[in-house]
């Protein structure tokens, strides 16, 4: 902490320290110029990537190669590590060699508290950004904005974050005109983890205008529930919307599953990947072109194939790549 008070006594006697309000209200001093950011947790990243792929200082995972051509710079640079379940924990050494100028951690994440304290025993000024819903794009854009000083490029991000989560409302009269659309979100190789009902990861789904066959409670945020056999059997889902494509492939063929509704039309989707995950792990700003993918998954007639869209989503979201 008196490390973090001279830091922030020498910028502001230099002239080069500024204060910006993070999500949660807090006043944080931070260098008049922000050139390196790092993100604790993956969403946060994917949302720092989107905005503006030079301004990452360091990774939370390894990319795959297939991704690398998305993100431009952003691809040599060292993996951290962060906080995002399952007892993953940042590098503090490979941090602290990368002087960020400012760090991302949710604001919400499990420790909290203890997370902010060890980063901001670095010396190094913490904003906490909320990071709870789909919406929460736009506060985190808005806030890179004000951070950096490119508001145009945050305003265009935002813009386009509004334009996808009102796409099922102003299909509403339409979708209600139908029958309702029954889905099960298969996770896992063997297809039997899933979210439930007020889990972030389902958010998608929601703003496509269908429901969750599985009728059940989160014990967590990390989600991937397991569900039982018969449950699944029970809730006879309309659609499967299937994580891994060897649970899809496999899944006609097994005499487990043969008999759900799903199986005989041959509703069975594969959520694509690239160049990261439309819908979740992590869920990211990806998840606006998972809306729209998953509402011509369900109302094909309603909404145009996404392949359509790719190309104004990948030049807005992924100004780096060239293919």
């Amino acid at each position: 902490m008196k490390t973090l008070l001279i830091l922030v006594i020498v910028l502001l006697i230099n002239g080069h320290a500024r204060t910006i309000t993070d999500d949660y209200g807090r006043v944080v001093t931070v260098p008049e110029k922000i050139t390196k950011i790092y993100a604790a947790s993956p969403p946060l990243t994917m949302s720092l990537l989107a905005f503006d792929s030079t301004l990452v200082a360091g990774l939370n995972s390894p990319l795959r190669p297939d991704q690398k051509p998305y993100v431009g710079i952003a691809a040599s640079r060292p993996v951290v590590g962060g906080y995002f379940g399952q007892g993953n924990t940042p590098n503090f050494e490979i941090l602290a060699s990368l002087k960020p100028d400012v760090i991302l951690m949710w604001g919400k994440a499990t420790g909290a508290e203890t997370h902010l304290n060890k980063f901001s025993a670095l010396g190094i000024p913490v904003l906490m950004v909320r990071n709870e819903s789909i919406n929460d794009l736009v506060g985190q854009f808005d806030l890179l904005g004000r951070l950096t000083g490119n508001t145009k490029r945050s305003t265009e991000l935002i813009a386009y974050t509004r334009e996808t989560l009102g796409l099922i409302k102003s299909l509403q009269s339409k979708v209600n005109a139908r029958k309702e659309i029954r889905y099960y979100f298969a996770e896992g190789l063997d297809g039997m983890s899933s979210e439930c009902e007020g889990s972030f990861h389902l958010e998608p789904f929601t703003y496509a205008g269908a429901k969750n066959a599985i009728d059940c409670k989160s014990s967590s945020n990390y989600g991937m529930e397991k569900i039982p056999m018969e449950t699944i059997l029970l809730s006879n889902p309309d659609v499967i919307i299937a994580m891994e494509k060897s649970f899809a492939d496999s899944i006609a063929t097994n005499p487990k599953w043969k008999s759900l509704r799903a199986i005989h039309s041959g509703k069975i989707l594969i959520v694509p990947t690239v160049p990261f995950n439309y819908i979740s792990r992590p869920p990211s700003f990806m998840r606006l072109m998972g809306i729209r993918w998953l509402i011509h998954v369900f109302y094909p007639d309603l909404i145009a194939p996404v392949d359509q869209e790719k190309k104004r989503f990948e030049k807005l979201f992924f100004p780096a790549y060239r293919g």
